[in-house]
Protein backbone atom coordinates (compact mmCIF):
# COMPACT_ATOMS: atom_id res chain seq x y z
CA UNK A 1 0.00 0.00 0.00
CA UNK A 2 1.31 3.45 -0.99
CA UNK A 3 -0.08 6.30 0.42
CA UNK A 4 0.63 10.37 1.07
CA UNK A 5 1.12 11.02 4.66
CA UNK A 6 3.45 12.10 7.40
CA UNK A 7 5.70 10.91 10.21
CA UNK A 8 3.76 11.93 13.30
CA UNK A 9 2.67 9.55 16.12
CA UNK A 10 -0.22 11.67 17.13
CA UNK A 11 1.59 11.48 20.79
CA UNK A 12 1.62 15.36 21.10
CA UNK A 13 -2.63 15.62 20.50
CA UNK A 14 -3.29 12.56 23.20
CA UNK A 15 -1.04 13.77 25.70
CA UNK A 16 -3.04 16.95 25.01
CA UNK A 17 -6.30 14.80 25.56
CA UNK A 18 -4.68 12.83 28.41
CA UNK A 19 -4.62 16.13 30.56
CA UNK A 20 -7.62 17.53 29.63
CA UNK A 21 -9.03 14.22 31.46
CA UNK A 22 -6.82 14.48 34.27
CA UNK A 23 -7.40 18.13 34.55
CA UNK A 24 -11.42 16.88 34.94
CA UNK A 25 -12.69 18.41 31.22
CA UNK A 26 -14.84 15.94 29.17
CA UNK A 27 -12.70 15.03 25.81
CA UNK A 28 -14.12 14.37 22.34
CA UNK A 29 -10.52 12.70 20.37
CA UNK A 30 -10.90 12.77 17.07
CA UNK A 31 -7.76 10.24 16.30
CA UNK A 32 -6.49 9.13 13.21
CA UNK A 33 -4.34 6.19 12.41
CA UNK A 34 -1.58 6.69 14.82
CA UNK A 35 0.54 4.06 16.89
CA UNK A 36 0.55 6.15 20.29
CA UNK A 37 -1.75 4.60 22.60
CA UNK A 38 -4.98 6.24 23.12
CA UNK A 39 -5.62 8.07 26.65
CA UNK A 40 -7.22 6.70 29.19
CA UNK A 41 -9.67 7.74 32.02
CA UNK A 42 -7.75 7.07 35.13
CA UNK A 43 -8.98 5.55 38.67
CA UNK A 44 -9.32 8.57 41.09
CA UNK A 45 -9.29 11.33 38.81
CA UNK A 46 -12.29 14.12 38.63
CA UNK A 47 -15.56 13.34 37.02
CA UNK A 48 -14.77 13.14 33.30
CA UNK A 49 -15.32 11.64 30.37
CA UNK A 50 -13.48 10.36 27.05
CA UNK A 51 -15.19 9.98 23.43
CA UNK A 52 -13.18 8.72 20.55
CA UNK A 53 -13.75 9.46 17.10
CA UNK A 54 -11.67 7.00 14.93
CA UNK A 55 -11.12 8.48 11.58
CA UNK A 56 -8.55 7.44 8.32
CA UNK A 57 -8.29 10.63 5.93
CA UNK A 58 -7.97 14.46 6.62
CA UNK A 59 -11.19 14.36 4.70
CA UNK A 60 -12.95 12.16 7.45
CA UNK A 61 -11.38 14.23 10.12
CA UNK A 62 -13.20 17.53 8.69
CA UNK A 63 -16.54 16.00 8.67
CA UNK A 64 -15.58 14.37 11.73
CA UNK A 65 -14.85 17.73 13.98
CA UNK A 66 -18.09 19.22 12.57
CA UNK A 67 -20.44 16.65 13.71
CA UNK A 68 -18.92 16.53 16.94
CA UNK A 69 -17.98 20.55 17.41
CA UNK A 70 -20.93 21.43 18.54
CA UNK A 71 -21.30 22.59 22.78
CA UNK A 72 -17.28 22.65 22.93
CA UNK A 73 -15.36 25.10 25.25
CA UNK A 74 -12.19 25.00 23.97
CA UNK A 75 -10.96 22.93 20.86
CA UNK A 76 -7.22 22.60 20.11
CA UNK A 77 -6.04 21.28 16.78
CA UNK A 78 -2.74 19.60 17.03
CA UNK A 79 -3.38 16.84 13.67
CA UNK A 80 -0.90 17.03 11.26
CA UNK A 81 -2.67 16.17 8.47
CA UNK A 82 -1.90 16.39 5.01
CA UNK A 83 -2.62 19.56 3.05
CA UNK A 84 -3.02 17.62 0.05
CA UNK A 85 -5.17 14.14 -1.39
CA UNK A 86 -5.19 12.07 -4.47
CA UNK A 87 -7.62 13.07 -6.60
CA UNK A 88 -8.61 9.56 -7.46
CA UNK A 89 -7.15 7.11 -5.25
CA UNK A 90 -7.27 3.58 -6.59
CA UNK A 91 -7.94 0.61 -5.02
CA UNK A 92 -5.41 -1.47 -6.62
CA UNK A 93 -1.26 -1.26 -7.40
CA UNK A 94 -0.14 0.95 -9.86
CA UNK A 95 2.01 -1.16 -11.99
CA UNK A 96 5.10 0.53 -12.79
CA UNK A 97 5.50 1.94 -15.88
CA UNK A 98 8.99 3.74 -18.35
CA UNK A 99 6.98 6.87 -18.58
CA UNK A 100 6.44 9.38 -16.20
CA UNK A 101 3.46 9.08 -13.72
CA UNK A 102 1.49 12.07 -13.04
CA UNK A 103 -0.50 12.43 -9.72
CA UNK A 104 -3.01 14.70 -9.49
CA UNK A 105 -3.86 16.02 -5.69
CA UNK A 106 -7.19 18.12 -4.15
CA UNK A 107 -6.63 19.97 -1.28
CA UNK A 108 -7.41 18.87 1.80
CA UNK A 109 -9.90 21.28 3.98
CA UNK A 110 -8.66 23.56 6.58
CA UNK A 111 -10.24 22.17 9.74
CA UNK A 112 -8.41 25.04 12.04
CA UNK A 113 -9.52 27.57 9.73
CA UNK A 114 -13.33 26.50 9.47
CA UNK A 115 -13.13 26.64 13.26
CA UNK A 116 -11.21 29.44 13.69
CA UNK A 117 -14.27 31.39 11.32
CA UNK A 118 -17.23 29.88 13.03
CA UNK A 119 -19.85 32.35 14.21
CA UNK A 120 -22.56 30.85 16.44
CA UNK A 121 -20.96 27.77 17.32
CA UNK A 122 -17.01 29.11 17.28
CA UNK A 123 -15.58 28.06 20.88
CA UNK A 124 -14.68 29.92 23.42
CA UNK A 125 -10.76 29.26 22.46
CA UNK A 126 -9.32 27.75 19.38
CA UNK A 127 -5.68 26.17 19.52
CA UNK A 128 -3.34 25.21 16.87
CA UNK A 129 -0.10 24.11 16.13
CA UNK A 130 2.07 25.17 13.48
CA UNK A 131 5.07 22.90 11.68
CA UNK A 132 7.10 25.29 10.23
CA UNK A 133 10.84 24.22 8.48
CA UNK A 134 12.03 28.35 8.56
CA UNK A 135 10.84 31.41 9.97
CA UNK A 136 9.02 29.40 12.53
CA UNK A 137 7.91 32.72 15.02
CA UNK A 138 7.03 34.70 11.69
CA UNK A 139 5.03 32.19 10.14
CA UNK A 140 3.20 30.63 13.48
CA UNK A 141 2.09 34.31 14.19
CA UNK A 142 0.37 34.98 10.90
CA UNK A 143 -1.07 31.45 11.02
CA UNK A 144 -2.16 32.57 14.04
CA UNK A 145 -4.01 35.51 12.93
CA UNK A 146 -5.11 34.39 9.59
CA UNK A 147 -7.00 31.92 10.43
CA UNK A 148 -8.60 33.15 13.73
CA UNK A 149 -6.95 31.50 16.68
CA UNK A 150 -6.28 32.31 20.23
CA UNK A 151 -3.34 30.22 20.55
CA UNK A 152 -0.91 28.62 18.73
CA UNK A 153 2.02 26.27 19.57
CA UNK A 154 5.05 26.93 17.24
CA UNK A 155 7.20 23.66 16.32
CA UNK A 156 9.50 22.44 13.87
CA UNK A 157 9.29 18.90 11.91
CA UNK A 158 12.06 17.64 14.61
CA UNK A 159 9.41 16.89 16.71
CA UNK A 160 7.00 14.61 14.29
CA UNK A 161 7.47 10.98 15.70
CA UNK A 162 9.53 11.41 18.62
CA UNK A 163 8.21 11.02 22.31
CA UNK A 164 9.89 14.73 23.11
CA UNK A 165 8.93 17.92 21.54
CA UNK A 166 9.95 21.67 21.97
CA UNK A 167 8.35 24.63 20.80
CA UNK A 168 6.72 28.34 21.46
CA UNK A 169 3.44 29.34 22.56
CA UNK A 170 1.88 32.56 20.96
CA UNK A 171 -1.22 34.13 21.66
CA UNK A 172 -3.37 36.44 19.75
CA UNK A 173 -3.09 39.09 23.16
CA UNK A 174 1.03 38.87 22.57
CA UNK A 175 1.54 36.03 25.23
CA UNK A 176 4.92 33.82 24.58
CA UNK A 177 5.78 31.01 26.03
CA UNK A 178 9.40 29.10 25.12
CA UNK A 179 8.60 25.67 25.93
CA UNK A 180 11.96 23.48 25.90
CA UNK A 181 12.76 20.04 24.78
CA UNK A 182 10.45 18.12 27.14
CA UNK A 183 8.58 15.05 27.05
CA UNK A 184 5.27 15.57 25.46
CA UNK A 185 3.34 14.81 28.27
CA UNK A 186 4.54 17.48 30.68
CA UNK A 187 4.50 19.95 27.55
CA UNK A 188 0.95 19.14 27.35
CA UNK A 189 0.60 20.35 30.93
CA UNK A 190 2.71 23.38 30.29
CA UNK A 191 0.59 24.50 27.37
CA UNK A 192 -2.45 23.84 29.14
CA UNK A 193 -0.85 25.68 32.25
CA UNK A 194 -0.31 28.61 30.30
CA UNK A 195 -4.06 28.72 28.70
CA UNK A 196 -5.92 27.90 31.82
CA UNK A 197 -4.51 30.33 33.99
CA UNK A 198 -4.89 33.32 30.91
CA UNK A 199 -8.68 32.49 30.37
Amino acid sequence: MRYLTNSSSGAMGIALAQEALRLGARVTLVLGPVPSPEPQVKRGSRPSGLKTVHVISGWDMYQAVKKHLSGTEVFVGSAAVVDYRPASPLRQKIKRHKEAVTLKLYGNPDIIAMVGYLRKARPRCVVGFALETDHMLENAQQKLIRKRMDWIVANRESNMGQSQGAGTLLSRWGDRLDLKKMSKDRLARKIWQKILSSR
